[in-house]
């Protein structure tokens, strides 16, 4: 009998669905390094790569031919298929490192059931690391467990900050400006990688305390805050003033001074 819907069991084994569409895509993307080339303008600051369709494809594919009953939303693809049990797929967050031959990208999937993330995967291709996340089941780098970093002095913290400037938002770069000003006078050190998931991951195996991001769509950070809060992290949004939420991802031990610090 065809399968028709995602047995909650099974979720280990789908997820392994999804970690190998990961790497086939990593495996493209490193083959491309320094060879993409631009479609077309997203918008001022954001490209569409010839090499962000194909990994895009070279996913769904995988994905819809061993899990063909689970729907898909894909950043570049949109909707696709059922929408209550439906993968959420980044082929390649970081492209502009990407297009400039930076190393520093990554795959992202994640898995939804009613609107809730439950399992979710991220490939840092160039440095062969697979993180992977289950509801309950604790946060994996390379098959061995994962925890967020126990630094609880703001003093000794290294956060992360989202590139604000991407969406060319005139408050939102105001905004950014100014958390990073906040942060910059308190803690050790500030880092703008240029990818949510590898920031995400970073955090939540302890080589960052935190991540300042103001990134809503869900293929930017459902996988990635999954993976945190399964590591022992904490998430929350703050809505500002000017209607531009920030949210916070940190190690827990810094979050309320990190809320008090960028608080408006």
């Amino acid at each position: 009998m065809t399968k028709t819907t995602l047995d909650l069991s099974d979720i280990p084994n789908v997820l392994k669905i999804a970690e190998a569409a990961a790497r086939d895509a990593g495996s493209y993307l490193i083959e491309q390094l320094g060879n993409a080339t631009v479609k077309y303008q997203k918008s001022l600051r954001d490209d569409l790569l010839d090499v962000d369709l194909e990994a895009e494809n070279i996913i769904i594919t995988r994905l819809n031919k061993e899990a063909p009953y689970l729907g898909v939303l894909s950043e570049e693809a949109g909707n696709g298929g059922r929408q209550d049990q439906h993968w959420i797929i980044d082929p390649l967050d970081g492209s502009t490192n990407f297009q400039h031959s930076n190393p520093t990208f990554a795959v992202a999937i994640a898995l939804a059931v009613s609107q809730t993330t439950i399992a979710g995967v991220i490939y840092l291709p160039t440095s062969n690391e697979m993180f992977t996340a289950i509801q309950n089941q604790g946060a994996y780098l390379n098959g061995q467990q994962i925890n967020v970093s126990q630094t609880a002095t703001l003093g000794n913290a290294i956060i992360h900050i989202g590139d604000f400037t991407k969406e060319n938002d005139p408050q939102t770069s105001d905004e950014g400006l100014k958390d990073f000003s906040k942060l910059v006078t308190q803690i050790r050190r500030v880092r703008m990688i240029g990818t949510a998931a590898a920031d995400l991951a970073y955090v939540s195996c302890g080589r960052a305390e935190a991540l300042i991001n103001h990134a809503t769509h869900p293929w930017d950070i459902e996988a990635g805050k999954l993976l945190l809060l399964e590591a022992g992290g904490k998430v929350t949004t703050l809505e500002r003033q000017n209607g531009k939420p920030v949210t916070i991802y940190s190690n827990n031990f810094l979050h309320q001074a990190i809320k008090e610090l960028l608080k408006d």
